[in-house]
């Protein structure tokens, strides 16, 4: 997965929906939409995390974003939704709070990047300039700017790119340089606790089905069951006992079970009738509850009763979840930890303006903005030519949706 793409479309996405730091100076900028929604300055230091001024219009873009996802779970939609209770506290608070999180964690790592040396290269200054101008091309034809669908956003343009370094370039360079060094290497100890604490299991079962198709569909075209006779279950329960003493008498107990498992399991299987999967890694919710509690009682090298469950009876091999491939998720969950330490640790004050902030009246005013621009781009749309097939199939293809304002992009694999 190319992760820089993934998180730069994280911060494109809000910018194309249409519903720099001006640096000191005496007067707001003409086009410092922060200024003209809060009263505050884009450039206004809002808020310091270990001495990195974070500006008022960084702060906002994820306050919005934290909204708009809020919304999008059917919350704040009514003026009462302000004041309900959220994780513990006010929507209202909630939200700012998320927002904080959001911008708290793009300056430690802003400043982990930094004490490591790491800036943009050429070549990624190079793909966020080619990515602007994609963004820019597929807004051509709609009668919007760039600096509108910005504005709609409650940013600028030298906002969004200073956002979209942070959130995609610094975050995946400061992962490689430190799994390049070997800080995200896991000793077996660590494999341990990481495979513990996400619930992680490796096993090989055997299925004896309690259910036949009847020969219908559902509505989604997948094959109807229906349950064996108390009789016929009966003898499916026996059949597996008897596996279960055969297989703990065995001399080598994993070569048969793979031999029993091959030639009786009714998991799924190919045309071949070749089993699709002759274990499973899983993780904890992923699988049946009864599947996953018996699993998880099992110690490595531990064989299974007969487990029952809807789909029939499990017999359950487990098996040790340390592999190459658990463990090459091992960097992203580390790197998370990390930087949750570095949160944790670090030093966040908020400026007087921080607390005059409201992201009710915040939200609305931004919303009357997008539609103000939207009816502007609209009746300019109308007044120029045609789109071309290609802006027409750019625009079709943009991403739609508002990300989370404390989602962290981790470089997990």
């Amino acid at each position: 997965m190319d992760h820089k793409k993934q998180g730069m479309g994280v911060l494109l996405a809000g910018a194309l929906l249409l519903g720099g730091l001006a640096g000191c100076q005496s007067e707001p900028a003409a086009d410092d939409v922060t200024y003209r929604l809060t009263g505050i300055r884009r450039d206004a230091p809002l808020v310091t995390v270990d001495g990195r001024e974070v500006a008022a219009e960084d702060y906002l873009f994820w306050l919005s974003q934290s909204v708009s996802l809020q919304q999008q779970y059917g919350n704040l939609l009514e003026d009462a939704d302000w004041e309900a209770d959220l994780g513990g506290t006010t929507a209202a608070e909630y939200v700012k709070n998320d927002a904080l999180q959001a911008v708290t964690y793009l300056a430690v790592v802003s400043n982990k990047a930094q004490e490591y040396g790491i800036t943009l290269t050429e070549e990624e200054q190079a793909d966020l300039d080619s990515q602007m101008s994609q963004m820019e091309e597929s807004l051509a034809g709609t009668g919007a700017t760039l600096q509108m669908a910005l504005e709609a956003q409650g940013i600028s343009e030298e906002g969004f790119r200073r956002l979209t370094e942070q959130n995609v370039y610094l975050v995946q360079d400061l992962y490689s340089k430190l799994n390049e060094d070997g800080e995200l290497e896991p000793t077996d100890e660590a494999m341990d606790a990481f495979l513990e604490d996400q619930g992680i299991y490796r096993v090989k079962h055997i299925l004896l089905s309690t259910r036949r198709e009847t020969g219908e569909t559902d509505e989604y075209g997948y094959p109807v069951y229906e349950d064996f006779s108390e009789e016929e279950t009966a003898q499916v329960q026996q059949e597996a006992q008897a596996l279960v003493d055969e297989l703990r008498a065995a001399d080598d107990l994993e070569a048969l079970f793979d031999q029993r498992m091959n030639e009786r399991s009714d998991d799924t299987r190919d045309e071949s009738g070749n089993l699709l999967y002759t274990e499973y890694t899983a993780s904890s919710g992923q699988m049946v509850p009864e599947f996953e509690e018996a699993s998880l009682a099992l110690e490595v090298g531990e064989l299974s009763e007969p487990v029952k469950s809807d789909y029939g009876y499990h017999i359950i091999l487990r098996l040790d979840a340390d592999t190459e491939d658990t463990r090459a998720q091992y960097p992203g969950y580390r790197f998370q930890q990390m930087t949750q330490e570095w949160i944790d640790a670090a030093e966040v004050t908020t400026d007087a303006a921080y607390d005059t902030i409201d992201p009710k009246n915040y939200s609305e005013q931004l919303s009357a903005l997008a539609e103000e621009l939207q009816a502007q781009a609209a009746a300019q749309a109308t007044a120029s030519p045609a789109a071309s097939p290609e802006t027409s199939s750019a625009q079709e293809s943009a991403p739609q949706t508002t990300p989370d304002a404390s989602a962290q992009p981790t470089p997990a694999a």
